[in-house]
């Protein structure tokens, strides 16, 4: 009688630890599935931006300023664009490069008193999955740097350091 119980209690060990090796190896299983989507949404997340159409039209600005006379009209370059995000994650845009040098630090013979550029609207912009910005523009003062028949090659830089550049003619 006790051979016979020993018997059984073999075969419960062997059926109970093959039990608890499957019921391991699906859990790992289920835990790896998991970790591995978790990981590949991270990594298949990413940037793009679309300029869907860039073009150039000269118009006059006038701006005020402190000493006499205090409006002057300033002739400018003005840039319209159109751009989209076509990524699958949020983008910034950081820099504007015109002819390779930051907007901000380019041609300062082209600046308008006070050390500025006449105007840009791009930096910062936070453009969402699938947003569109209709109104971007860059404007470049006539004469200087910038004149009839010129070619500026104009660069944005996103925050993941992205460069998408576009070449214009000015008219």
């Amino acid at each position: 009688m006790a051979r016979s119980f020993l018997r059984n209690k073999k075969g419960m060990s062997i059926v109970i630890s093959t039990i608890i090796i499957v019921a391991i190896s699906i859990t790992m299983a289920i835990s790896v599935a998991f970790w591995a989507m978790g990981v590949s949404n991270s990594f298949t997340k990413f940037e793009k931006l679309e300029i869907i159409s860039m073009y150039v039209s000269d118009t006059s600005v006038s701006y005020t300023r402190a000493s006499p006379p205090p409006l002057r009209t300033l002739t400018c370059y003005r840039v319209f664009m159109q751009l989209k995000n076509t990524g699958t994650n949020t983008l910034t845009i950081n820099n504007v490069f015109l002819d390779g040098k930051p907007y901000n630090a380019a041609y300062p013979e082209a600046r308008v008193p006070g050390g500025q550029l006449a105007y840009q609207n791009l930096v910062p912009t936070v453009m969402q999955t699938g947003q569109t910005l209709t109104s971007g523009s860059i404007w470049l003062p006539v004469g200087g740097m910038w004149n009839s028949g010129d070619y500026v090659t104009i660069e944005i830089e996103t925050s993941a350091g992205r460069h998408y550049p576009y070449t214009v003619v000015l008219p």
